[in-house]
This record gives C-alpha cells, structure tokens and sequence, in this order.
C-alpha cells in the first residue's frame, strides 16, 4: 500500500509539473512580441545660414556692329541694364553731354544678394529596432524656411529701373526724334522656396526606463523644392525719326536663383520617454552639415520692332549708338546681341549648417 501511495504522488507531481510546462508556454505564446516598429510625426525649429562667399562675372563684350565709320564704333548689346551696355549707354549720354547715366547692376551682381529666414520645421520619422540598444531611421524633414532677395540688390534693381528712364530720356532729347516715349519696370517674385531632408542614420540608446537618451549618426540629402525668387526689369522705348521712322526696343533682364541637391552629415543627440506600451514623446536636436551651391543666373531678351517705312540712325560719338528698325537697311541696333540664357553671374559655395530642434509623438508596433 506505501508503494502504491508513493506511485500516485509521484504522478500527481508530474502532472502538476506537466500543468505547469503547458501553461507556461501558452503563456509564452500569448504574451505581446517586442514591438521593433516606431513611427514619429514631429515639429519644430529649423536655423541655417546660406553661404554667401563665390565668385562673380560679367557677360563679355559684344561683337562689332556695322556703323558709317571707324570712329563712330558701336558693339552688340544684350542688355542696358549692366556691363558693356551700361558703359557703352554712358558712354554715348557722355558725348552728348547728357548729364543722366543709367545705374548698372554690376556691383550689386559681385554678391548672392540672397537671405535665409529661420521657421518651422516638421516630417515624419520611421524606426526599426535591430536591438536593444541600436535603432535605424529614415527620416523626411520639412523646411520651409525662406529665400528672400537681400535689400542692397532690390535697391540696385530699384535704382537701374529708374536710371533707364532718365537716361534714354536724356538721349532721344539729343536727336532728330519726335514722339519719344520710355518707361521701365521692376517685378519682384518671392517664390514658395523650401527644402526637403531625406536622411537614413542609426540611433543608440544609452539608457532605458524610464527615459531613453540617444545620439544619432547618419546621412543624405537636402533638395529644393519650389523655385527661389526672382526679379526681372523691363524698359522699352519708342519714338520716331523725323516724324516718319517708327523705332520700338524693349529690353527685358530677369535675375533668378538655382540651388543644388546638397549631400549632408546628420549627428544629433535627444531623448524619449514612453507613455505605456504603444505611444511615447520625444525631444530631439540635430545638425545637418553639408556643401551647398546657390547660383544666381541671368536671362535677358533684347527685342527690336520691324517697322516701315524701315530705316536707322547712328550717333557720330564714340561710342556710338544705333538703332534700325530692319537689317533690310544693311544697319542693326546696338540692341541686337546674343540673349543670355542663364548665364552665372555669381556662384556661391560653401558648407552649411542646418539645425533643427523637434518635439514628437510616436507610436510603436
């Protein structure tokens, strides 16, 4: 009867014991796997500073123009507005003894003349946790800061809008011209400029619970998205020659900006702080450094109007200056150069330093 007793103890441990297994693991089972998963919507500051140092140049000088003589030499001209047609318009009022001189844009040009204003800065931040203490993230940032044109250049373009009128003004009242008529404008467009930041970079986690500090190290990209400001100045002028001769010009010169895709560094520290199992807040700092290259180009349409009774009229200075309204007559205008087609006045290129400073909220699966 003892053994017996003992046999059935025996099988009642094991059964508990066989319980307690199965139960264990259909604990194991049901229990909630680590979530690896986080997804990160936050907001925030975005600081920088645009490189302004580079280099600048002028269009070159144009070609000869066909004029009744080698004393009264002129050049094609694809603009007024700045070097070789600023100096050769000048030159001419000189020789009149005009006192008005058009204002050129050369000096302003030798700079970026463009700014960078702080904002906000916002995106959406996706994590995957490889262990318990290194995470990899792929982030796309939002920064909407602004690219405004700086007050110096603004105050040029201001200045060589209104020096056209009074120049040309000056000049037509030199000559056989009846019906003169010049005018000029400036527009300035503050386009809806900003950047995009797609990094990848790895997290590690220094400590856990409650809060979590971590530095961060990676890379990627800053593109523009949008267009950067632009200006562009118009001046026209109209008379006749004698009264019958119709001459109509208009010179038209836009500035515009072009930015680079710049590849950047990514370092950056912050801490997180997890509220339950799935949702949590973070505070997060980092620097983007990377070489960044702005241009400023420009564009320029010289126009000439055909007219009749078609027919020209130099001035006998040096330099001279010519206007027709056909080459049928064997003669062009001084205003008949090439176009510019986004020629680079100025080339910045430098590094720049992007911070942003976030708070989010993330949730993880």
């Amino acid at each position: 009867m003892e053994w017996i007793f003992l046999r059935r103890q025996s099988a009642i441990g094991m059964a508990a014991i066989v319980f307690m297994l199965a139960a264990s693991s259909a604990a194991a089972q049901t229990a909630t796997p680590a979530r690896r998963w986080q997804v990160e919507a936050f907001g925030g500051l975005s600081i920088f500073d645009l490189p302004t140092d580079g280099t600048s140049q002028l269009p070159p000088p144009g070609e000869p123009l066909l004029t009744s003589g080698p004393i009264n030499q002129s050049r094609r001209v694809t603009t007024w507005f700045l070097g070789d047609g600023s100096a050769l318009l000048n030159g001419v009022n000189a020789e009149f003894g005009v006192a008005n001189r058009i204002t050129p844009l050369d000096q302003a040009l030798a700079s970026l003349g463009l700014r960078g204003s702080n904002s906000a800065a916002f995106g959406v931040r996706v994590r995957r946790a490889i262990s318990s203490r290194l995470t990899l993230e792929a982030s796309v940032d939002m920064l909407p800061g602004s690219r405004q044109v700086t007050d110096p250049m603004t105050d040029a373009v201001e200045a060589a809008r209104a020096s056209f009128v009074t120049a040309f003004t000056g000049l037509l009242g030199t000559g056989p011209f009846t019906n003169p008529s010049v005018s000029a404008t400036a527009t300035l467009a503050n386009q809806s400029s900003r950047e995009m930041a797609t990094t990848i970079a790895a997290q590690w986690t220094l400590r856990s619970n409650p809060l979590s500090p971590y530095v961060t190290l990676g890379g990627g990209f800053v593109h523009q998205v949008g267009s950067l400001p632009s200006m562009t100045l118009t001046g026209t002028y109209r008379f006749d020659i004698l009264g019958m001769v119709p001459i109509a010009e208009s010179d038209t010169l836009r500035i515009r900006y072009e930015q680079g895709t710049a590849l950047v560094g990514v370092v950056g520290a912050g801490v997180r702080r997890p509220f339950g199992d799935r949702l949590g807040l973070s505070i997060d700092g980092r620097l983007l450094l990377g070489q960044q290259t702005l241009t400023l180009r420009l564009d320029s349409t010289p126009t000439v109007a055909a007219g009749t009774p078609q027919g020209f009229i130099e001035s006998f200075t040096t330099p001279a200056v010519q206007f027709s309204n056909s080459p049928a007559t064997g003669r062009e205008s001084t205003l008949s150069g090439a176009p510019l087609d986004g020629f680079t006045a100025f080339s910045a290129s430098g590094l720049q330093m992007r911070y942003i400073i976030s708070v989010g909220a993330f949730v993880r699966f």
